[in-house]
């Protein structure tokens, strides 16, 4: 690989999008990973997209490579709204993606990225990156995008147990497993929501705990809206609303006081259940609202949840499955070196980026959302890939190519601090 490339770490919606958009405007790089490994081995078949159908498109670099244009090319059954859209035509919709617009990824894992310009600066001289399975590279730039997997959270209440008895709903793909068996999944958002849902429907004793005293569910969008309802009602890929116009737009959310926005990046369209979602849980499910998990502690017949609450005191299971989500940690990427993550400008943990996805480090960039605080919360969701493809892009060609022979289109200042550091 040339020390002028790109290097791209991570194959899911905000890495491919950006390879696509790299691709199109002819820009050298390289796209590493499993294209969709976390969609295809961590969410369990029957699951649903909480996202509208149209909320569920990749960015591309032309019109025509979206789920619509996908379903009209292949002869299926397309609801913009209301869908809701199934894992399974999702995977379905990103492997054509792919196919087409990114069909050069490298099934590569990478296990370090360390500067390669010695005593040059970080960044300065590029990055020096292993493999577990190929010889090392060095990239003038790298884009991380490797989802959330990595930032997975247990409570702590469950330390200490074995996998065997306590997991996250990240770690099951097939739910069939447990049927038959006693689970209890612990939390209130979607995640947990319909993990509670399918293992009921796959059989299972199902028993979800929550803090809230209820779970929240979302509102169905309307089913159609005409003449003057878009603009009571504007709707983006992220959502629908006017304060979704808001939330939608980094360069909005950027002029936040920085507490607002360390609070909003996690809490704006946080944990609630899809409106599809209620009938099969309300009513259904045993609910146990208003419990908080005191501690856990391992049985001769599986394992005990110790709670405060109004109803119950404790709850047998044969096995535990947090719901509970994932938390933003540099810390937690095993492949960044100790001296370049010290490098990097956090915020809450979170890496601080420009609008154009790079960090403190020169040439270092993240994607997805470990870069919410600095973009906002659209960047939790595949609508993200809207906001970021396009000024990352046009970033990462300024920053490899030399002045005078950049494209008009790249050639706009790229709305950094003076001093090369992002804005907090």
């Amino acid at each position: 690989m040339p020390a002028d490339e790109v290097l791209i770490i991570g194959a899911g919606p905000f890495g491919l999008s950006i390879a696509a958009h790299l691709r199109a405007a002819g820009i050298a790089h390289r796209i590493v990973g499993r294209p969709m490994d976390t969609w295809k081995t961590h969410c369990p078949p029957g699951m649903k997209l909480r996202s509208e159908p149209y909320g569920s498109d990749m960015a591309a670099p032309q019109p025509g490579w979206d789920v619509r244009a996908y379903c009209q090319q292949h002869g299926l059954d397309y609801e913009d709204r209301l869908g809701p859209l199934s894992i399974e035509r999702f995977l379905e919709y990103a492997d054509w993606y792919t196919r087409e617009l990114v069909p050069d990824v490298s099934d590569l894992t990478v296990t370090g990225i360390t500067p390669a310009g010695a005593g040059s600066g970080h960044g300065a001289g590029g990055f020096r990156v292993t493999f577990a399975d190929a010889d090392p590279v060095t990239a003038r730039q790298v884009v991380v995008a490797t989802g959330v997997l990595p930032y997975a959270v247990l409570p702590p209440e469950l330390d200490g147990l074995p996998s065997e008895l306590v997991s996250h709903t990240r770690d099951h793909h097939l739910l069939s497993a447990f049927a038959g068996r006693r689970v209890a999944v612990v939390g209130g958002g979607q995640s947990a929501l319909e993990t509670a849902a399918l293992l009921h429907e796959a059989g299972a004793q199902v028993q979800v705990v929550m803090r809230r005293a209820a779970p929240t569910w979302l509102e169905p969008n309307p089913e159609h809206i005409r003449g003057l309802g878009h603009v009571k009602r504007p709707c983006n890929k992220l959502c629908e609303g006017w304060h979704c116009t808001f939330w939608n737009s980094p360069f909005l959310f950027r002029r936040l006081p920085t507490q607002m926005r360390i609070d909003k990046a996690r809490s704006v369209l946080g944990p609630a259940g899809a409106w599809w979602l209620k009938p099969r849980v309300d009513g259904v499910i045993d609910v146990l609202a208003g419990h908080h998990l005191k501690h856990a502690e391992r049985t001769a017949d599986g394992v005990t949840l110790y709670l405060d609450g109004p109803e119950r005191s404790s709850v047998e299971a044969d096995h535990v499955i947090a719901g509970t989500g994932f938390r933003i940690d540099l810390a937690r990427l095993p492949f960044l070196g100790e001296d370049l993550r010290g490098a990097i400008t956090t915020l809450n943990k979170y890496p601080v980026v420009s609008r154009d996805g790079q960090s403190s480090v020169p040439g270092l960039y993240f994607a997805g959302a470990p870069t919410a605080v600095s973009l906002g919360p659209s960047v939790r969701f595949i609508a993200g890939t809207h906001n970021v493809a396009t000024q990352m892009t046009r970033s990462l060609a300024r920053a490899g190519q030399p002045a005078a022979d950049r494209p008009a289109e790249v050639r706009q200042p790229a709305g950094r601090a003076a001093a090369g550091r992002p804005r907090p």
